[in-house]
């Protein structure tokens, strides 16, 4: 089965909500790590992070739909790497490379954050216990890594994955725009 058509018609959809999760989540960890931001604000960017603004049924829905879209999105891109074996390093155009490059490094970790983030979502929904819930926000966001690498785990999740929406969607916008 060829995954590319289908993922670049996902990607499309998914860009705008995917950017904003990314980027409140690093707006939210660098915030609180590094510049001390209050808890208010920190809940407010943390609203929108978790889309818990649209009430407890929408934030759900849209949690599913974005991270299982991500999901689809990871695996699509790893049978896309796999098939292509040695060639992933031999793209003429420079966007295509970088963004082969980033969705290689970073494919583990975003299908554990939209993983874990999906479980946190549900189980706080479904009223799960707080360990569990303590768990897979660790996972979600990098804990195991310890206190000082955590904020940078989630710069380089969050940034990495804006640079792979925006090198996706360059690449998206010159290929429509060329005659075919």
């Amino acid at each position: 089965m060829k995954f590319r058509p289908l993922h670049r018609k996902i990607s499309i959809w998914l860009a705008l909500p995917l950017l904003v999760s990314a980027m409140t989540g690093v707006a939210y960890r660098i915030g609180r790590s590094w510049f001390g931001m209050s808890s208010q604000i920190g809940g407010e960017i943390l609203s929108i992070h978790s889309w818990s603004w649209l009430g407890k049924a929408g934030s759900l829905a849209v949690i599913w739909v974005v991270g299982c879209g991500l999901l689809f999105l990871c695996g699509s891109a790893f049978q896309m790497l796999w098939s292509s074996g040695r060639q992933v390093l031999r793209s003429p155009q420079k966007n295509r490379l970088w963004h082969r490059l980033m969705g290689a490094f970073l494919l583990i970790p975003l299908a554990a954050s939209a993983i874990s983030g999906i479980a946190y979502r549900t189980g706080e929904a479904f009223d799960i216990s707080e360990d569990t819930l303590d768990l897979l926000m660790s996972i979600h966001e990098g804990d195991w890594l310890g206190k000082e690498i955590k904020p940078f785990y989630i710069l380089v999740l969050g940034l990495g994955l804006g640079l792979i929406i925006i090198s996706g969607l360059l690449l998206f916008f010159r290929k429509n725009k060329s005659p075919r």
